[in-house]
């Protein structure tokens, strides 16, 4: 069973988070994710600018940062979608960080919704900590493309 832990920091608590969680953890059992602990922090841009600056020496704000917590630093091994995992202890995986701001103005300039926005960040970083890397952000990624696909099987049925 999977755990999902949502909060705030610097900004106002959205009405939809509980949609949001839902969400979240339908993304980890399309995924066959389980036993994850997951934290998510929704905040404002100048927050996650700091962390982007203090972690990843880029001073500006991005959208959703990834920070692993097992395996000490490595990524765990991507899971196989063939064979089932045998059931273990809940593990703290992870936690992934939104700037509600910058997600807004995706959304504005790639003319999605909102949550739709929203759900495609949270779906990137879960499979970051999972594993998943990207060297761009082209869409023939394998990556993104697991990442589209999930979101279209998704977004409809958990919309926030």
């Amino acid at each position: 069973m999977n755990t999902v832990e949502i909060s705030c920091e610097e900004v106002e608590p959205p009405h939809w988070l509980p949609k949001l969680n839902t969400f979240t953890e339908a993304a980890l059992a399309r995924l066959k994710l389980t036993d994850w602990e997951l934290s998510i922090v929704l905040t404002s841009d100048a927050f996650i600018r700091g962390l982007n600056r203090e972690y990843r020496s880029k001073d500006e704000p991005t959208d959703v940062l990834s920070f692993l917590q097992e395996h000490e630093g490595e990524a765990p091994p991507v899971p196989s979608f063939d064979t089932p995992e045998a059931p273990s202890a809940p593990r703290a995986v992870g936690d992934i960080v939104v700037s509600l701001e910058t997600v807004a103005a995706n959304a504005e300039r790639f003319e999605t919704a909102f949550d739709e926005e929203l759900q495609r960040v949270v779906l990137h970083g879960i499979l970051h900590l999972a594993g998943y890397t990207h060297s761009d952000n082209t869409p023939e990624q394998p990556m993104l493309e697991l990442q589209e696909r999930i979101l279209s099987e998704l977004a409809e049925e958990h919309a926030l």
